[in-house]
């Protein structure tokens, strides 16, 4: 079986299939790190790539991207491609442009119309200092950029790139960032901002959602359309350790309606693979997401209890799960061990693809990710 069918096989809940052999992906800075451990560098990182930048365990779409995906990990593991990302743009499509740029630091506007400010030296994600919707008036002027001309958001030689994955080994994913009922309102408010309003001015969140999901559901229709795409991610992260940050009731009015309505939408195309991607810990929102009609959760972060989720919802797909501190360079091999028990028992309930929960960090050495890479593959393969 190639990627792609192994991964809707398992999606399917079919334990009889042997399962994918993946990673989400690794921050540039640990692959950097693992080349100098023992890594074989078949290529290189391209200049300029900041440590904090995510390095994809997926193939690209087409031949010709510039997207960062892993060239030296997959090989030397015989890893199956992970969710390759179907590129899309919600943005207002804004001119990025810099606007102070030294040895210290860059700060520039994106395409969203964020203001944000990134350290050259830190592998960290970038800091935003302004966020372009405060209130009623900046969205309605905001909404405005917009238009219908969706075929301009589509990637170039579109007709030839719909030919050519037809026939694809590798499985899409359509969806991710910033697209998400909670998410992309605070990515363009700002999590106080966008928090606040939902009791200053409800109606507002209310809209901003509304409008959206509308031109969401337009615009990907022309690439559900031409294109099969094998899941949809929806981006939350709506939760931090401790729990989550929206009540069961917030939940029921701002997201939920929007959430089944998009849902409906998507299975008019017949997508069965629906997965919400959400960090911390989500016992609270997980029956709030089944409830609406999502089929699976990703990268289910070592905070939460992956066997615990797996017996209150057995049919529910999960994504991750394995938790990258045992990797760390204080850990050992038994540690390694008794983390991939629990994984072998997932496995075999079906419905599960088993990686480390979220991209890998840098605290992960090579000599631990070694050990543990052979050890799952070597499970998979006898399972």
């Amino acid at each position: 079986m190639d990627s792609r069918e192994k991964f809707n096989s398992v999606m399917s809940s079919d334990s009889r299939t042997q399962n994918m052999k993946s990673e989400f992906g690794y921050w540039a800075g640990t692959v950097k790190r693992w080349f100098r451990s023992g890594l074989p560098q078949i290529e290189g990182i391209r200049p300029g790539v900041l440590d904090a930048q995510l390095i994809r365990g997926s193939v690209p779409i087409r031949p010709d991207s510039n997207e960062l995906v892993d060239k030296n990990i997959m090989p030397y593991f015989d890893l199956d491609p992970y969710l390759a990302k179907f590129p899309f743009d919600i943005s207002p499509q804004f001119k990025y442009r810099v606007l102070e740029d030294d040895k210290e630091h860059k700060i520039y506007i994106d395409d969203y119309g964020l203001k944000q400010k990134t350290i050259k030296s830190n592998a960290s994600i970038p800091m935003v200092i302004d966020h372009p919707i405060k209130n009623r008036k900046n969205f309605y002027q905001y909404r405005e950029n917009y238009n219908d001309d969706y075929s301009s958001r589509l990637p170039k030689n579109w007709q030839v790139l719909v030919k050519d994955l037809k026939n694809r080994d590798f499985p899409i994913r359509l969806g991710g960032n910033p697209f998400g009922f909670s998410f992309l309102g605070r990515h363009l408010m700002g999590e106080v901002g966008f928090m606040t309003t939902l009791y200053d001015d409800p109606k507002l969140i209310k809209e901003l959602n509304g409008f959206f999901l509308n031109f969401v559901m337009d615009y990907w229709s022309e690439i559900l359309g031409s294109v099969d795409i094998d899941c949809v991610v929806i981006l939350e992260d709506m939760a931090y350790r401790s729990g989550s940050f929206f009540s069961k009731e917030m939940f029921e009015e701002f997201m939920a309606p929007y959430y089944i309505e998009f849902i409906d939408y998507l299975s008019q195309y017949g997508i069965k693979n629906i997965i919400v991607d959400c960090d911390g810990l989500i016992d609270e929102l997980i029956p709030l997401w089944v409830k609406v009609g999502i089929t699976g959760i990703f990268p289910i972060e070592a905070v939460n209890n992956i066997a615990e989720i797996r017996n209150k919802f057995p049919r529910l797909q999960l994504l991750g799960g394995i938790d990258k501190r045992v990797l760390f360079a204080d850990s050992n091999k038994q540690a390694i061990d008794d983390e991939l028990k629990k994984t072998l028992m997932l496995m075999k309930t079906g419905g599960y693809i088993p990686h480390i929960d979220h991209a890998v960090s840098e605290d992960v050495t090579w000599k631990n990710f070694v050990y543990y890479r052979n050890r799952l593959n070597e499970m998979i393969d006898k399972s």
